[in-house]
């Protein structure tokens, strides 16, 4: 069966969804917490009064499908430096995950057939589409054309 590049995407997407992604919410609550450590205490006073006084900053994490998605943090007068000193794990975690998306849709990719996935990835058999059977009762189709040029098909042409 040869494999359309619908398929071997299908196939990615399919795989990568059963891989876990880290909780977005614990991760935001994570690091805003490692940053209200990071603060001085004048500013954590304030962090814990009016957050929303404070410089925040954007972080970015990748979704399941592999684009990307922010939120903000709270950060007062902590450094860029110390952020990404903060972020640094979080970051790792998703060029991992990105690293993984990329050699397995490198590897779908370089597959034209089923027979061809099945001789290089067969422990993600599961996710291969099945062989299609012909179909024996196709709908019958009548006065396409003529349904078509009733309603003004094609169009800008005068009768």
């Amino acid at each position: 069966m040869k494999l359309t590049k619908y398929d071997r995407l299908a196939i990615v997407k399919a795989i990568m969804a059963d891989v876990p992604k880290p909780d977005k919410t614990k991760r935001r609550l994570e690091i805003q917490e490692a940053v209200v450590k990071a603060m001085s205490p004048i500013v954590r006073k304030v962090f814990r009064e009016c957050p929303g006084a404070l410089r925040t900053y954007h972080a970015g994490d990748l979704t399941s499908d592999g684009s990307w998605d922010s939120r903000t943090v709270v950060v007062g007068d902590v450094t860029d430096e110390m952020m990404k000193i903060i972020l640094k794990p979080y970051a790792d975690q998703d060029e991992a995950f990105y690293s993984a998306h990329n050699k397995l849709r490198n590897a779908i990719d370089g597959c034209n057939t089923r027979k061809a996935l099945m001789d290089r990835l067969p422990e993600f058999e599961k996710y291969f589409p099945t062989e299609a059977a012909s179909t024996k009762n196709l709908p019958a189709l009548a006065n396409v054309v003529a349904d078509l040029s009733k309603l003004g098909w094609p169009k800008g042409q005068t009768k």
